[in-house]
């Protein structure tokens, strides 16, 4: 079993500017849909999840699971899951976590995520939704890849030691 963080962020750290746009190039994109196939889960927190919605953004073949703590939240008919610890996480298979920031931060407080494959686009963005959100969380990382992607953008793979 194996929980991976998968995000494109700015090379200042930003996932999403402050009203949530996603500025990423067509490659990244392309990358991200590769990697939710490889997935057997998806963990998504609410506000990804609207945004994804928005967009039909889902991709055929994993589950989709929207984590909150409203278990009246309406999500069209995926499960949904409050996690609270790490016994909360889904078991077996390759979990793919996408975001957002404050869901990644929880899971990286918690200790769960086992690898991070960040899309670093070649954009600032100046303000907007940090990796971890508002979660101070120190990780030693490995670094277990690097490719580039498109023009500009480098795909970082790393382990969580």
């Amino acid at each position: 079993m194996s929980n991976i963080l998968y995000m494109a962020i700015s090379t200042d750290g930003f996932i999403a500017d402050e009203n949530d746009n996603t500025p990423w190039s067509d490659e990244e994109w392309a990358a991200f849909h590769t990697f939710a196939e490889t997935c057997d889960v998806l963990l998504l927190g609410r506000r990804t999840y609207e945004i994804m919605r928005k967009h039909d953004d889902f991709v055929e073949g994993p589950e989709y699971i929207v984590v909150t703590n409203n278990p009246s939240l309406p999500t069209d008919g995926l499960a949904k899951t409050s996690i609270d610890g790490p016994e909360d996480m889904p078991e077996g298979g390759r979990v793919g976590i996408i975001g957002g920031g404050e869901l990644n931060g929880r899971l990286a407080k918690m200790g769960v995520i086992n690898e991070m494959i960040l899309d670093i686009e070649p954009i600032t963005l100046g303000k907007g939704i940090r990796l971890f959100g508002k979660y101070d969380v120190p990780l030693k990382l490995e670094l277990i890849g690097s490719k580039q992607i498109g023009e500009g953008t480098i795909q970082r793979h790393y382990r969580v030691l």
